[in-house]
């Protein structure tokens, strides 16, 4: 142990002496000298003895965390839902930030730029702080676009940087971000005087904000693709962004909207379709990936049932095309989920063979719980898919053979004794929850009833015997 650390341990014998509160105190006013940089060694020496007896651990802030948020403030606005398959102009996908920020660290930062991103901020005033996060995010635009000149010389210069960036969409991702300062200025007053929440076009505010975007787009057609992913997180409803571009364009027929300059509003949304299907397939394919790719699913429904309301769309169409193959697509993916409903079900709820005891396959009720609950939202999407056999057969089978294991499980309830009574209780759970999926609560609550009374009818039998 060094002198220095002596003299700090002699420091705290010494400063235990005092009470938590007045140390507290003594730490405040040494903490604000140094701030104002009136503290000498002595004083730091008792600020760190005094840390150590109240276990404050220096929190370092460093400029990063804000030279980051600062970086990408404006392209938030511009930011998609989810991440899309291909790109679309004006839409940045969400993971693209951090894939470019490492980027920017690895091959951009020079020394004294990474040394100054981890200068710690705990002290500065909020002013110092945007005043240095905004001049290295000027360094770091200028070094960037010095940067893509250079590549944009080179023989496959921009391949190479795509291969970098790690695909086409980040790297294009990399050119919206860097513009989306210029594209959010003119921008600001019409989000600025809109309310935060939309849902309608007829009400006074959405009249008001929809004169706006319409004056917007006489003095700037061509960037309507910025005006539409920067408002469209206004919008309640997915129903509005397509309102928008034929109430704009005067149609409500696909191929009119997109010969227009606000075909990107319903551009947007297909890419976001495709997306979710990509999602939905990943997802079911992931043991815990389940809510997930049910949540994917109802987003897809959600957006495809407002093209089908909203829009006229011809299947000759680039985008009746477009949507028919995703239809397509999300109906293989999940056709043989929802043709296995119904055979899962029976073997999870099934009775045992004559003379044989109760008994519960755990994994056989996962599975068929998982199996209902696809069927099920599924079977709610069914307008916007291409499967309306496989879905009506698999809920023929499973409305048949559901009151027949219904019916036998709670015959079982009566009869249940001994170690069967725990089994058929498990049972009831996933029966319960399979109902619930299948149908709806009031019809699980009525079943639940019937189980109950069931089961009453066996202790009362237990009782008297």
């Amino acid at each position: 142990m060094d002198s220095m650390e002596k003299l700090k341990e002699k420091l705290k014998l010494y400063l235990s002496t005092l009470s938590e509160s007045a140390q507290k105190m003594l730490l405040r006013n040494l903490e604000k000298a140094q701030r104002e940089g009136n503290s000498d060694a002595a004083a730091e020496l008792i600020v760190a003895a005094l840390r150590d007896l109240l276990r404050i651990e220096e929190k370092i802030v460093p400029l990063e965390e804000f030279a980051k948020k600062d970086f990408f403030r404006e392209a938030r606005f511009f930011t998609s839902e989810i991440d899309l398959l291909s790109k679309v102009e004006a839409r940045i996908s969400p993971t693209s930030f951090d894939v470019i920020w490492s980027w920017i660290k690895r091959d951009i930062v020079a020394p004294e730029h990474l040394q100054k991103l981890a200068m710690d901020c705990t002290d500065l005033e909020k002013h110092e702080i945007s005043k240095h996060s905004a001049e290295i995010c000027a360094d770091l635009v200028a070094a960037i676009k010095a940067r893509l000149k250079v590549v944009s010389r080179e023989l496959g210069g921009e391949q190479k940087l795509t291969n970098h960036l790690g695909g086409e969409i980040v790297y294009k991702d990399l050119l919206d971000v860097l513009v989306s300062a210029e594209r959010l200025m003119p921008l600001k007053p019409i989000l600025s005087r809109m309310p935060k929440e939309v849902a309608s076009w007829s009400s006074p505010e959405g009249d008001e904000a929809y004169k706006l975007i319409s004056r917007y787009v006489q003095q700037a057609p061509l960037r309507t693709s910025w005006l539409f992913s920067a408002v469209s997180k206004k919008l309640l409803s997915p129903r509005l962004r397509i309102q928008l571009a034929t109430k704009l364009s005067g149609s409500d027929d696909a191929i009119q909207v997109a010969a227009t300059v606000y075909a990107p509003a319903i551009q947007h949304m297909l890419a976001e379709m495709d997306a979710h299907v990509a999602e939905v397939d990943k997802h079911l394919k992931e043991f815990s990936g389940l809510h997930k790719a049910l949540d994917h699913l109802r987003s897809w429904s959600v957006l495809a049932k407002a093209v089908e309301v909203e829009l006229e769309v011809p299947n000759q169409s680039l985008w009746g095309g477009a949507l028919t193959e995703m239809r397509k697509k999300m109906s293989r993916i999940l056709k043989s989920e929802v043709e296995s409903a119904p055979g899962l079900v029976r073997k999870a709820l099934r009775a045992p063979k004559s003379g044989e005891p109760e008994a519960v396959d755990s994994d056989l009720i996962i599975d068929a719980v998982r199996a209902s609950q696809i069927f099920h939202q599924a079977e709610l999407a069914k307008d916007s898919l291409a499967m309306n056999g496989p879905i009506a057969e698999a809920r023929k089978e499973l409305d048949q053979s559901f009151e027949i294991l219904t019916k036998s499980l709670v015959d079982r309830t009566r009869r249940a004794v001994g170690v069967d009574v725990e089994v058929i209780e498990k049972l009831h759970v996933a029966a319960l929850d399979i109902a619930k999926n299948l149908f709806d609560t009031e019809f699980a609550d009525s079943l639940g009833r019937q189980l109950k009374a069931a089961a009453s009818v066996t202790e009362l039998q237990v009782a008297e015997a």
